[in-house]
C-alpha cells in the first residue's frame, strides 16, 4: 500500500518509483497506489477506484478511461481548464533580490525580481534550494550576502516578524506542521497572523476575529460548516485555503507559496490556482515554488529554474519549453538568463 509516494519528489524521482512499482507487479505483488497525481495513476494502474466524500463512487479500467473522466468522477462535475493568463504589463518592481547567498543553505548569488501582478514560478529538483530561498526571504534563515528590497526599500529580514511588517507572506510546504495549527479551529487559524490588529486593550476581540474569518472563509470558499471546527477535520484542500486565508488577512504585497497544491485533489487545485491568479490580478507579487512542472508552466508568467542552490534561468513562460526546463533542472542544459 503506497499513499502519495511521490508527493515530494521530482518527475525523475517519481519515474523511478513507478518503475519499482511496475517491477513489483511483474513479480506478482498486488499494489494499492493512492495518489492525487492523475497522470501517475493512469500510467501505473490496471483499475482505478475514485473516492469522493468518504465513499467509493466508481471503479474503472485504466486503459478505458481518461484524465477528464477521472476529474468528473472526483469532483462530481467537469472542471473547465483555466484560460492561459496573459503576461501582465510591466508593473512596479515589488520584490528585488540581488546576489543573495548563504553558505549554510547552499545558496549562491541569486538575483531576480517580481513585479506587481506577476507570478514567478520556481522549479527544480528536491534539494535545489527553492524552499531554502523562500525561508531566507521570510527571515526564517540567515543570508551571508546580498540585498532584498521591497518597493525599493532595502530589508534586513532578520525575523519573520520583520518580513510580515514589510509586506511579505509565506505559506510553507509542510502544511500540517507549519501551514496551519491542526488543533485550533478554523476561525482562530484564519485570524492568527492578524491578532495584533484584532486586540483591544490587550485582549483579543472575538467578534472582530469572527467577522474577519467569516469574510475570508466565504471568499476562499472553505468548506467547513463552522468557524469552530478544528482544522484537522478539514480536507487537505480546505486546510490549504485556511493557510492562505491567514496571510490574506494582512493584505501582503508579496506572497511566497511553497508547493501551494501539494497533496490536494484536482478540484481544490483548480480553485487555488484561480485564487492565485486573482491575487496577481489585484497587483500582488507571487513567488510560487512547485515540483509539478505542469503546474509551473500553467500558472507562471515567468519561470525560474534552480539547481544546487543557484538560479540558472529566469525567462518568460514562452521562452522556456518543457524539455528546456527539465534539462536545466537535471544539469543537462546550458545556463543563462539569470536575474531580471
Amino acid at each position: 500500500m503506497l499513499d502519495e509516494p511521490t508527493a515530494a519528489l521530482s518527475e525523475e524521482e517519481a519515474g523511478r518509483v513507478l518503475d519499482v512499482v511496475r517491477g513489483l507487479r511483474g513479480q506478482g505483488c498486488a499494489v494499492v497506489y493512492v495518489s492525487h497525481r492523475l497522470e501517475e495513476v493512469l500510467a501505473i494502474a490496471d483499475r482505478i477506484t475514485v473516492l469522493r466524500d468518504g465513499a467509493a463512487v466508481v471503479t474503472l479500467l485504466a486503459r478505458e478511461t481518461t484524465r477528464e473522466e477521472l476529474v468528473r468522477w472526483m469532483v462530481g462535475r467537469g472542471i473547465e481548464s483555466a484560460a492561459r493568463r496573459e503576461s501582465p504589463a510591466a508593473g512596479e518592481i515589488l520584490l528585488d533580490v540581488r546576489g543573495l547567498s548563504s553558505a549554510a543553505l547552499g545558496l549562491s548569488e541569486i538575483s531576480f525580481s517580481i513585479r506587481a501582478g506577476e507570478i514567478v514560478g520556481f522549479f527544480g529538483l528536491v534539494g535545489a534550494g527553492r524552499t531554502e530561498l523562500a525561508r531566507c526571504l521570510f527571515g526564517l534563515e540567515h543570508r551571508d550576502a546580498g540585498t532584498v528590497s521591497l518597493r525599493g526599500t532595502p530589508l534586513e529580514l532578520r525575523s519573520p516578524q520583520a518580513a510580515i511588517a514589510a509586506g511579505l507572506a509565506y505559506v510553507p510546504e509542510d502544511r500540517p506542521r507549519h501551514g496551519v495549527v491542526l488543533d485550533l479551529d478554523v476561525g482562530a487559524n484564519v485570524a492568527l497572523a492578524a491578532q495584533g490588529r484584532l486586540a483591544r486593550l490587550g485582549f483579543l476581540d472575538r467578534a472582530r476575529e469572527d467577522e474577519l474569518a467569516e469574510g475570508l472563509v466565504r471568499r476562499l470558499q472553505v468548506t467547513t460548516g463552522s468557524l469552530r471546527r478544528p482544522v484537522r477535520e478539514l480536507s487537505g484542500g480546505n486546510q490549504q485555503k485556511v493557510a492562505l486565508a491567514r496571510w490574506l488577512a494582512l493584505d501582503p504585497a508579496v506572497l511566497l507559496l511553497d508547493e501551494p497544491t501539494q497533496g490536494i485533489d484536482v478540484g481544490a487545485r483548480a480553485e487555488i490556482h484561480a485564487l492565485i491568479r486573482e491575487l496577481a490580478g489585484r497587483g500582488k507579487g507571487v513567488l510560487a515554488i512547485s515540483s509539478d512542472l505542469d503546474e509551473v508552466i500553467e500558472l507562471s508568467d515567468r519561470i525560474a529554474v534552480m539547481r544546487e542552490g543557484r538560479l540558472l534561468a529566469l525567462r518568460e513562460r514562452s521562452g522556456l519549453g518543457r524539455e528546456d526546463i527539465l534539462a536545466l533542472a537535471l544539469g543537462h542544459g546550458s545556463e543563462g538568463g539569470r536575474g531580471g
